[in-house]
C-alpha cells in the first residue's frame, strides 16, 4: 500500500495560500494581536510609543511587544531565538505582518521597558475584573527562589573574606618562618630564597585585596556581595545555596490569576506579608481582604499592620519554644494566664509575675525569687532561681491568629492549591528550571512581568476560551 503523499515542493498554485488563511480563528496569536491592539502603549509608558517625525522610522513598540508575548507563551526567551522565530514562523509571521527585527533590536526593547512591562501586567489585572476572572474572597500569598545570572563561586561575605584571611596570614607566617631557617641554617641550598619570596609577594598581595574588600564592604554595611551582579543575593533553597532572588506573588483563588508581584532580595518572607498583601488589595480597589500565607511570613507586627488596613490573613505563627529543662518538661507559657488590665500572668501555682524589662519589641516577665523558691512546682517550670516569660509586643495579635486558624484549619489547604500552581507553570513552563537572562534586579524585574502577563493571558485562554477573550477585547 502506497504512502499518504504530500504536494510536489515546485508545485504552483494559481490563487495562493495567504498567511491568515493558516492561523485558525482561535489561535494564540489573535488573542495576543486583539489584547495588544487595545492597550494604550503611550500611557503604560513605553519607548518610542509616539513616533519621530524625522529621521529612519523605529520600530512599533506594538508589534515587539506582541513577539515578546508569544515568545514567553511558547517558553523562548532569548533575543536570537526570537529573531529566528521571525524568519521561519508562520505564527510570527502574522503576528508581526512578516516584520523582521534584528536580535539587538529585540533585546533592546526588553531592556529598555522594565517599567512598561509592569504596568501591563496590573493593565490585564484589571481586564481580568472586568470579565469576571477575579472574584478577590480570597487571596494567596507565597514566594520562590528564581536563579540569577551568576554562579555561587562569585559570591564574597565577611565571613568567608575573614576565613581566607586567617588561611592566608597562616601561609604568609609559613613563609616568614622558611625565610629565618634559611638565614639561620649553614645550607643555604636547601630553601630556594627566590621563590619563597615570590610566593611571598603573592600571598601579601591577596592579603591587601582581601583587607580592602573587606573595608569596602563594612562601609556599605554589605554582608554579602555576588561580583557579577550586585543586586542577586545567595540564599537558602531545597537544592542548597543558591544565587538567587526572591520572587513574591499574591494570586486570587477563583482562577490562579496572579493579582500582583515583586522581585526581592529577601532571603525568607518574614518582611513580605503587609507590603504583598496590601498591593493585592489596591489593585482589588477593596477596602476588605482575606489573605493567607505559609508560617514563613509569620511576623507579629505585620499581622496588627494588615488587622489595621482591614486584611484578614491567615498565616501559621511560627513560635520559638523554649520550655525544656534537661529531660524535664517545664510549663509552657499557654500554662500561664495574662490579665491584659493588669499587664500581670499568673502561674499555674497562682503566682504573679510582673513586667520588668522591655527588650527589642519583647516584654520580660518574672516572679519574685521568693514565691519561686518555695513553689512545690518549682521542679515543673524552670531550673533558675526563678520563672521568666517573654510576651511579644504584638502577642494579642498572634493570638487572634491562632483563633483564626482554629477555627478554619481548611485556609492551609487552599492556600497549597492557590499559590503553588503558578509558581509551578512559572518554573517549569515558562523558565523551564532556567533562570533568568537579565541581569540586576531591573533586569530580573522585566523578566518576571513578561513571565508573568503570559501566564495570565494562559489562564484567560483556558478559562474562557480564545474565541470568548478576543470578543471581550475587542
Amino acid at each position: 500500500m502506497a504512502y499518504i503523499q504530500g504536494e510536489a515542493r515546485d508545485q504552483t498554485s494559481l490563487f495562493p495560500v495567504s498567511l491568515d488563511e493558516l492561523i485558525p480563528d482561535d489561535h494564540l496569536v489573535r488573542v495576543i494581536d486583539a489584547y495588544v491592539a487595545r492597550l494604550d502603549l503611550k500611557l503604560l509608558g513605553f519607548a518610542k510609543a509616539t513616533p519621530k517625525s524625522t529621521g529612519r522610522p523605529a520600530y512599533d513598540p506594538a508589534d515587539l511587544l506582541k513577539l515578546y508575548l508569544y515568545g514567553y507563551f511558547q517558553r523562548i526567551r532569548s533575543s536570537r531565538r526570537l529573531e529566528a522565530e521571525c524568519l521561519r514562523n508562520v505564527e510570527v509571521m502574522w503576528l508581526l505582518n512578516r516584520l523582521k527585527p534584528d536580535f539587538k533590536t529585540i533585546a533592546d526593547y526588553r531592556k529598555d521597558n522594565g517599567q512598561a512591562f509592569s504596568a501591563t501586567c496590573r493593565a490585564f489585572v484589571q481586564f481580568c475584573r472586568q470579565a469576571g476572572l477575579i472574584a478577590g474572597e480570597l487571596v494567596a500569598i507565597d514566594g520562590s527562589k528564581f536563579k540569577a545570572v551568576a554562579s555561587a563561586r562569585r559570591h564574597v561575605d565577611l565571613k568567608k573574606l575573614k576565613c581566607q584571611q586567617e588561611k592566608l596570614d597562616k601561609r604568609i607566617a609559613q613563609y616568614l618562618a622558611e625565610l629565618d631557617e634559611a638565614d639561620k641554617s649553614e645550607a643555604n641550598e636547601a630553601v630556594d630564597r627566590s621563590a619563597v619570596k615570590t610566593a611571598l609577594e603573592r600571598l601579601q598581595a591577596k592579603q591587601a585585596d582581601n583587607l580592602t574588600c573587606q573595608a569596602l564592604m563594612q562601609a556599605l554595611e554589605l554582608e554579602q556581595f555576588i561580583t557579577t551582579e550586585s543586586d542577586a543575593r545567595m540564599m537558602r533553597t531545597p537544592r542548597g545555596g543558591r544565587v538567587a532572588y526572591n520572587v513574591q506573588t499574591a494570586v486570587d483563588a477563583e482562577h490562579c490569576l496572579i493579582l500582583h508581584h515583586e522581585v526581592t532580595q529577601d532571603g525568607n518572607d518574614t518582611q513580605q506579608l503587609e507590603p504583598m498583601a496590601k498591593a493585592a488589595q489596591s489593585e482589588l480597589q477593596q477596602d476588605v481582604l482575606t489573605v493567607t500565607a505559609d508560617a514563613g511570613y509569620s511576623n507579629g507586627e505585620q499581622f496588627q499592620a494588615c488587622e489595621d488596613a482591614g486584611i484578614t490573613a491567615y498565616v501559621p505563627p511560627n513560635r520559638a519554644v523554649n520550655n525544656r529543662g534537661g529531660d524535664t518538661q517545664l510549663f509552657e507559657r499557654s500554662d500561664f494566664t495574662y490579665d491584659a488590665e493588669s499587664d500581670q500572668y499568673r502561674c499555674p501555682a497562682g503566682k504573679l509575675l510582673t513586667l520588668k524589662q522591655l527588650n527589642r519589641g519583647e516584654r520580660i516577665y518574672h516572679a519574685a525569687i521568693s514565691d519561686c523558691s518555695a513553689c512545690p512546682l518549682k521542679a515543673q517550670c524552670t531550673n533558675a532561681q526563678r520563672r521568666y516569660l517573654r510576651r511579644h509586643a504584638h502577642e494579642a495579635a498572634f493570638e487572634r491568629m491562632e483563633q483564626r486558624l482554629q477555627a478554619q484549619p481548611e485556609m492551609m489547604a487552599s492556600r497549597r492549591s492557590i499559590v503553588e500552581h503558578p509558581f509551578g507553570n512559572l518554573k517549569q513552563w515558562l523558565f523551564g528550571n532556567g533562570r533568568f537572562l537579565l541581569r540586576q534586579l531591573k533586569g530580573a524585574r522585566t523578566e518576571m512581568a513578561l513571565a508573568v502577563q503570559a501566564y495570565n493571558l494562559k489562564r484567560a485562554i483556558n478559562v474562557l476560551g480564545a474565541r470568548h477573550l478576543i470578543g471581550l477585547m475587542g
